[in-house]
This record gives structure tokens, C-alpha cells and sequence, in this order.
């Protein structure tokens, strides 16, 4: 269903468990961002238990947004045209506004109502106090430091407080940042409503309860921690270590609101069964078998190799609600794999980046002119490229707007060269400066062939340090001169 210019259209809230309104205001033509027409949607001041009725209609109002740091005003968004299965078109009134918008995102069920009552919750004198400090340029201290009392960012490592009831000096606080355990943090977090993202690492505790905090978005290092209650409005748990953790988590509904991502390893949290979303980043070996009986209800599966495998990927037809499903940098499966859409009836947004022809070319066929998906099927993966960039670290240019095939090619062939000519010094070094002689000239040629490129900006040039910092971390100790072939580079390069 493609949108239309006055449209009103409802859809479930599962922040808020009751409907949402929304109009398209108009049509927006292509632009630089994409070819296709855009939905501008509006969001209304309306919200109820069951869907928006026509007769509801000429009662309805925009909505004007001011939580957090947004300055009052309508809230506005280009989202695709296609109107998801979800939202119901009540009927067309003439448009509210016909307000320029710039910003982009999806159709979100309205999660902007959602901040924006949860803003309104909040004391008027608490709100008011945020505002003014937003718009404040007087300066306060936080263990000797000097800072803005508009800061709404601290970390304790830049910022060394001795008691987190210092922070209450910050109104518009909504970011902490903690490298060690504070005794006084949680009835800090628990009296702070804007705070909003806590990152908590090298805490030392075993038990955590977050009960009555505001947190939506919680960073936390899982060492050692046996036992972890959520707050009511946590949205986000990430964990900050690598390998499966040993906690029993404690949420909402059993986990009805949340997202949980983990690194490399998942311990199943059989505690959580309705589990709303499940992100898994730097996968070497991935295995679905059996997933789907611990978390059945799952909505979302976003999974990114390292690059790495994934066993079994067929399982995950056995996630019959699940609407949004992505790869990226992952392989071991196959044409046979890919679920069809009457085995995911739900799914809505399948993406997969970077992964083998045959599975590529079958989530085309299967999924293509599914009527509301969004589909993105992109960078196949042929067995000869598997086989030569699985351990090249450049491998994510190849298929980039901005850079040559050319030079994809050239930078993965140069590494390749560069690791094999440092390996076999290291590895038989013969007289030590003849061979840091010549070490020096691979790390050079190594260098100047990035030097020739110019399209390099800082991500690039991460990757180009990132390469050769790897490669000699691979090589035994006490060989080759580790520190000087890191200085050729550094003197050398000249992006």
C-alpha cells in the first residue's frame, strides 16, 4: 500500500501497549538520499487503547515534541512510501502542515509519542530546570573539573568524581560513563529521570538491580555479575565483553520490551522468552540451532561477522514472529537456508550484506514483490572471493561507492604480500638487521601503495593502521623490531 498526501493512519505501540496516529502530510519527491518518493508523516497528539476510528477524525491534532533537548515543534520524518502492513489507513483529512523536513528515518510506530509522554511524566519544575541549564553558559565543578551545566555527557575516567551525587549539579545529564563502581550511583540514577544511556564497566559486583532508574540504553560489562534487574524502561542491554556471560537478567515481561546484544558468544537466556530483539556482533562461528526454543517470540535478529559462519542458518525459520532479520560478513550456508516468506509470514525488513552467491541469489527470488518488505540483498559473494577475503581486512571495499575496484584489489593484494614478507623474516630472521632492514622496506611498500590512493579519509586510514598493527601483532616476540616498523609508517604516510 503506497501512502497517501492526508492519509491518517493508526498502529500498536509496544512502548506505550495502545495505538498511535499519524498523517502523511505529503509527498516528497527523490532526492540525493534515494530515487523514490518519500512519505512525509506528521505525528498526532492522539493516543488510546484501541485503533483510531473515523469518527475520531476531526478531533485530531499535531503533535508538538519537546522532550530532552528537541526545541518545541512539530515532529516531521521522511520515511519510505510504502506503508507497512501494520498501520491501518483511517481516513484522508486535509493535510496539517506542508512544514520542509530533512530528516529521515522509518515508520516507528510512533515511538515519538512515547518519549514525548514520558517526557510529560516528569515534574514540571524537573523539565523546566533541564531547559534552562540546555540554554545555560554558566560553568560548575565535578571532582576539581570544570564543566558546563549544560553538559549532558560525563565519563568518570576525564571526569573523576568522588560521590555520583556531585552529578546532580548537571540538570541535563543523560549520559554516564563509568570505569569503576560508585557506592552511591544507584540512588543517583534512581532520583536522575534524564538519564537516559549508562555505560558501566569494571563494577566488581555480583548483584545489579536497576529497578526504578530511566535507563532506556545500558553499556554493561557482564564480568562477574550473577544476577541483573532491569528497569522498567530499558530498551537497549549491551553487553560490553566478549564470550557468554553466567547472570540470570531479570526484565519487564521477561524481556517483552528489550534488545540484548552480545560479542562473539551467546550464553541462551532462557529467563527471557519473549525477548523482543537479539543482536549478535564480531560472530567467528554462529550456530541458530536451537535458538528459536528459547526465545520464541523474538521480533528482531540482527547478526555481523567478524568476518565468520553461521551454523545451521535454516533455524531461523523457526522464529515465526520475526519481522526484522540482517547479516553481515557471514557465510557457511547456502540456496537451501533461506527461509520462504510463508515460513516467516511477519518478516518485513530482511537485509543481508556480504554473503554467499547462492544464498543471495534465493533470498531475491524468494522475497522479491513481497508487498511491504524491504529488501536488500547486496554484495554476493562468489567461493573464489571467500576463499581469498575471508582474512582480508580491506574486504569491506570491495562493493563501496567511493572506492575503485581497482583499489580494493590492489590494498588486499599489498596486504597479503606485506603479512607474508613479515611472517617469513620473523620466522627466520637470520642476521636481526638484515632483516629489520628489509622489514622496514616492506612496512614502506606497504605505505606509499596506500599513499597512491586518494580517496582516504579517516575510516580508511583506521583500516590501513589497523591492517599493520594486526599483522605484527601475529608475529612471535622478540623478532623484528616491532615499534620502528610502526615509525616507517607513521613517517611515511601522507594521509
Amino acid at each position: 500500500m503506497k501512502a497517501q498526501a492526508g492519509g491518517v493512519y493508526t498502529v500498536y505501540n509496544r512502548y506505550l501497549k495502545c495505538y498511535t496516529a499519524c498523517q502523511v502530510a505529503y509527498i516528497a519527491p527523490p532526492d540525493t538520499v534515494s530515487r523514490e518518493s518519500w512519505a512525509v508523516i506528521l505525528s498526532l497528539d492522539w493516543a488510546g487503547d484501541a485503533p483510531l476510528t473515523a469518527e475520531e477524525l476531526p478531533h485530531l491534532r499535531p503533535l508538538y515534541i519537546d522532550f530532552m533537548y528537541w526545541s518545541r515543534d512539530l515532529h516531521l520524518l521522511r520515511v519510505p512510501v510504502e506503508v507497512p502492513p501494520r498501520y491501518k489507513l483511517v481516513g484522508i483529512l486535509p493535510p496539517f502542515t506542508d512544514q520542509p523536513c530533512h530528516s529521515y528515518g522509518g515508520w516507528n510506530d510512533g515511538y515519538d509519542v512515547y518519549l514525548q509522554i514520558r517526557w510529560q511524566a516528569i515534574p514540571e519544575e524537573r523539565r523546566r530546570a533541564f531547559k534552562e541549564a540546555m540554554e545555560s553558559d554558566e560553568q560548575t565543578e565535578i571532582g576539581g573539573i570544570p564543566l558546563k551545566v549544560s553538559s549532558h555527557r560525563v565519563m568518570d575516567k576525564y571526569t573523576p568524581f568522588d560521590s555520583a551525587l556531585e552529578l546532580e549539579a548537571l540538570p541535563c545529564l543523560s549520559d554516564l560513563i563509568c570505569e569503576r563502581w560508585h557506592p552511591d550511583l544507584l540512588e543517583f540514577l534512581r532520583g536522575n529521570p534524564f538519564l537516559d544511556e549508562l555505560t558501566l564497566l569494571n563494577h566488581g559486583q555480583r548483584t545489579l538491580d536497576l529497578r526504578g532508574t530511566s535507563i532506556r540504553k545500558l553499556m554493561l560489562d557482564m564480568t562477574g555479575l550473577q544476577e541483573l534487574w532491569l528497569g522498567e524502561g530499558t530498551e537497549q542491554l549491551l553487553f560490553q565483553n566478549k564470550g557468554p556471560d553466567a547472570c540470570t537478567i531479570h526484565a519487564p515481561e521477561d524481556g517483552g520490551g528489550l534488545t540484548l546484544q552480545f560479542i562473539g558468544e551467546y550464553h541462551p537466556h532462557t529467563e527471557l522468552p519473549n525477548l523482543w530483539g537479539l543482536h549478535g556482533i564480531e560472530l567467528k562461528d554462529f550456530d541458530l540451532t536451537r535458538l528459536a526454543a528459547v526465545h520464541p517470540h523474538l521480533k528482531e535478529l540482527r547478526l555481523w561477522g567478524a568476518p565468520g559462519n553461521l551454523g545451521n542458518f535454516s533455524a531461523v525459520r523457526g522464529f515465526r514472529e520475526l519481522t526484522n532479520l540482517s547479516t553481515f560478513d557471514l557465510f557457511g550456508f547456502g540456496a537451501d537456508d533461506i527461509p520462504t516468506p510463508e515460513q516467516m509470514p511477519e518478516l518485513r525488513w530482511f537485509w543481508m550484506t556480504s554473503l554467499p552467491e547462492t544464498a543471495a541469489k534465493a533470498a531475491k527470488q524468494l522475497w522479491k514483490g513481497k508487498a511491504g518488505m524491504d529488501l536488500r540483498i547486496t554484495k554476493p559473494r562468489k567461493p573464489e572471493w571467500l576463499a581469498q577475503n575471508l582474512g582480508n581486512p580491506f574486504r569491506g571495499w570491495d562493493g563501496a561507492e567511493h572506492i575503485p575496484v581497482s583499489a580494493a584489489r590492489k590494498a588486499a593484494n599489498q596486504y597479503r604480500k606485506t603479512r607474508s614478507q613479515l611472517m617469513k623474516l620473523a620466522a627466520e630472521p637470520g642476521e636481526d638487521a638484515q632483516a629489520q632492514a628489509q622489514a622496514l622496506d616492506a612496512v614502506a611498500a606497504y605505505t606509499q601503495t596506500s599513499n597512491k590512493m586518494g580517496f582516504i579519509e579517516t575510516e580508511e586510514r583506521d583500516e590501513i593502521y589497523m591492517a599493520l598493527r594486526g599483522i605484527l601483532d601475529a608475529l612471535p616476540d622478540n623478532t623484528l623490531q616491532k615499534d620502528a616498523l610502526i615509525e616507517k609508517f607513521e613517517q611515511l604516510r601522507d594521509f
